[in-house]
């Protein structure tokens, strides 16, 4: 017996051994559900991951222990060592994303594989792991809700491991069955209850701190990390054909837009990035210039009015409108053409000869800025041509080597009639909007030459196809132009009343430069059959969940913590100014009260007199009535027994009860009448009390008046024997 107690004492209670192994299992699916929340997983990943999991938790609610022998995990390990190269060299190329593959494989096996109690400490540092990875990838709002999940997870399954480990090596109290027979049903709840106190005890103590603790002004928490991603490789100094196509297939969030209050909205919202000027073929580029940075003064503004002079400026409509970007490695600054200044927390930033504005800290990205713009007048039709020396045009009227001639003969062809350059750019366009059609897919192959691919053959495709076809057939017949990347409209959120602008509404348009105007847009794209997204309510919400975390939680700083501040100072004096108020006029109305009462009564004395004295007999009568009245009734029962028998039995016997009391014997509630009489000492009193006992039971469950009618006089008897006693 003694040699298998050890083995038994080993072995932990039931209940604490399976709130473990539900806390443990949920911790490691909060970590991996974090991990997808990022977006970043590929879809193989995705799918074995959750097919793992959900088989570990039915395998766990059924009670069916599984799992792989030891020598596999060890043959899987070294199998993926081996993959581990493969996939860092040739398949994610990336250390990260190769990293994250190790970590979910290192878990889904060894979710199967736990032999030992260190096993579950692995498994627990593997789900940090993924949390770990997903800080790394993202800085949503979601990680944050779904992060103290995890914490609320980690604490319970911390705490149940103590204890499965302290019952482990405890002492048994008792044989082995005593102990499995200990009532722990409410132990997880409790616990369960516990850690949850603690960890909304803990989440909001550091949100409290995160708000108060003073901090210098910067560019956002956790802003190092919008490091330059593959939303952003659309809005370079390079641009390969069919970049913007590309981003354009995918609804992640960009930025939100929120114009001044009384601001009107223009119609057409176009945002524009970057402006390229020199075509290969199948590449678009600007010329890298050593322009000098220029700094924002002390009022956090920058003047923009010398870029790009127009004839009209000064004449168009001015609005203006904050910009909060996504934290996808932006180095642009995305605006309404044309941009007069910039307020934000940057200190230098570059424009080109293009107009593209971009932060001159190669090492930071763009975040929140206001802008003021200047929407320009359309155009006259007929407009003459004059001279102009403010544009270098040889740049804007490069075709690209090896040009098509089929592509010059086109545009002259369409452009050959019109009187003015403006007219016939018109007439491009409207030619490319009304024969071609537009679509997202890309040729399986890519062709030779793209734009001739698509002007001569395909005849469809996306907006960088229309964009750079026009562009290179103005170019042809002299109309100096160039190709733009940024963004097309947005959709409205009437919760936060901001713009909410997605990747898939990227767009590629074309400005042409006309003397005596300056820089004039075009778009000949057709309008995309998939129409404007119109989220659902629900959607919206979380929105503006996600612009509240972006503005209040990415990139705090100063400016917001004084904001707050002054919020929370203007509201709480705001609060006590009407509060005490409130109290004053509270106070000034009792007394004008007090005094018309006070006065009334002088002129009223004698019929106040009156009335007090009504008032006060009334709440006497109501007071004391009832009382008086149950009472009388009580005295005219007992004297005339024979009215009520059952009623008047009760009466006497109670007070039979008090004669008694007084004499030291006292009756307990549990006794009956007989049981009673036993406990009555000397004999004379118990056979007194024997004869009043038994008139009493017939009176009062018999309801005989005759037995009702001898009770006072059986009583006086009692009184008589007590006395001589």
């Amino acid at each position: 017996m003694s040699s298998t107690a050890p083995a038994i004492a080993r072995a932990a209670h039931p209940v604490i051994q399976r709130f473990f192994d539900i806390s443990l299992y949920l911790l490691l699916f909060t970590g991996f559900a974090i991990l997808a929340g990022t977006g970043k997983l590929d879809a193989l990943s995705l799918i074995l991951g959750t097919s793992a999991l959900l088989t570990r938790g039915y395998l766990l609610l059924r009670r069916i222990d599984v799992n792989l022998p030891e020598r596999w995990t060890t043959y899987f390990t070294l199998i993926y060592l081996v993959f581990f190269a493969l996939d860092y060299f040739l398949i994610s190329q990336t250390f990260i994303d190769s990293l994250i593959h190790m970590v979910l494989f290192a878990a889904m096996v060894k979710v199967f594989s736990v032999h030992r109690d260190r096993d579950y400490v692995y498994l627990g540092l593997l789900s940090f792991g993924m949390v770990l990875a997903a800080a790394v990838l993202t800085v949503d709002s979601l990680f944050f809700a779904l992060f103290c999940v995890f914490v609320l997870l980690a604490v319970m399954t911390f705490v149940s491991m103590e204890m499965r480990r302290s019952w482990i090596t405890a002492e048994p109290s008792g044989p082995t069955e005593a102990r499995e027979l200990r009532d722990l049903r409410r132990l997880p709840g409790s616990v369960a209850r516990a850690c949850i106190l603690l960890v909304v005890s803990i989440v909001v103590g550091t949100i409290a701190l995160f708000f108060l603790i003073p901090r210098k002004a910067s560019a956002g928490y956790l802003s190092a990390l919008s490091s330059r991603s593959d939303l952003s490789t659309g809005f370079s100094e390079e641009v390969r054909l069919g970049e913007i196509g590309q981003l354009q297939q995918s609804s992640t969030v960009m930025m939100h837009v929120k114009f001044a209050p009384g601001t009107r909205v223009p119609r057409d919202l176009r945002w524009r990035g970057v402006a390229l000027t020199t075509f290969d073929g199948r590449r678009w580029s600007t010329p890298h210039e050593n322009s000098t940075p220029q700094p924002i003064n002390p009022n956090w503004a920058l003047g923009l009015t010398g870029s790009n002079p127009r004839l009209f400026a000064g004449h168009g409509q001015f609005v203006r409108y904050k910009v909060s970007l996504e934290p996808f490695g932006s180095r642009v600054f995305f605006v309404l053409p044309q941009a007069q200044s910039i307020n934000g927390k940057y200190q230098q930033i570059r424009i080109d000869s293009t107009g593209s504005i971009r932060i001159a800290d190669n090492a930071r990205a763009v975040t929140d800025y206001v802008v003021t713009s200047e929407i320009a007048p359309p155009m006259p039709e007929h407009r003459q041509p004059i001279r102009d020396v403010g544009l270098s045009e040889m740049v804007y009227l490069d075709p690209p080597h090896n040009l098509d001639p089929r592509i010059k003969k086109l545009a002259e062809q369409i452009a050959g009639e019109e009187d003015t350059p403006f007219l016939k750019a018109t007439a491009i366009e409207r030619h490319l909007a009304n024969h071609y059609g537009y679509t997202l897919q890309l040729p399986a192959v890519p062709p030779k030459d793209p734009v001739a691919n698509f002007l001569f053959e395909r005849k469809a495709g996306h907006c960088e196809y229309f964009a750079s076809s026009m562009v290179v057939m103005l170019r042809t017949v002299g109309i100096p132009s160039r190709i733009v990347n940024g963004f097309r409209g947005g959709e409205y959120n009437d919760v936060t009343g901001s713009y909410i602008v997605r990747a898939k509404d990227a767009h590629s348009w074309v400005e042409a430069y006309f003397p005596g105007y300056g820089w004039y847009t075009f778009d000949p794209t057709p309008a995309s059959s998939s129409g404007p997204t119109s989220g659902s309510r629900l959607y919206l919400y979380m929105d503006a969940m996600r612009e509240f975390w972006h503005d209040w939680v990415l990139n705090y700083d100063t400016g917001h913590q004084n904001l707050l501040g002054t919020t929370l100072v203007r509201q709480s004096r705001l609060r006590f100014d009407s509060v005490r108020d409130g109290i004053q006029s509270l106070y000034e109305g009792s007394l004008r009260r007090a005094t018309a009462v006070r006065t009334h009564f002088q002129q009223h004395q004698n019929a106040w007199t009156l009335w007090l004295a009504a008032g006060l007999t009334l709440s006497m009568l109501l007071l004391i009535g009832p009382g008086a009245f149950r009472l009388a009734r009580r005295l005219r029962i007992a004297q005339k027994p024979m009215l009520e028998p059952h009623t008047a039995a009760t009466i006497w016997y109670t007070r039979l009860l008090k004669l008694l009391s007084r004499r030291g014997i006292r009756k307990i509630p549990a006794q009956t009448p007989q049981e009673f009489l036993k406990a009555i000492q000397p004999e004379p009193l118990r056979q007194t009390a024997a004869r009043f006992t038994v008139h009493y039971e017939r009176a009062r469950f018999g309801d005989s008046a005759e037995d009702a009618e001898k009770l006072p006089e059986l009583y006086r008897e009692m009184e008589a024997v007590s006395k001589d006693k």
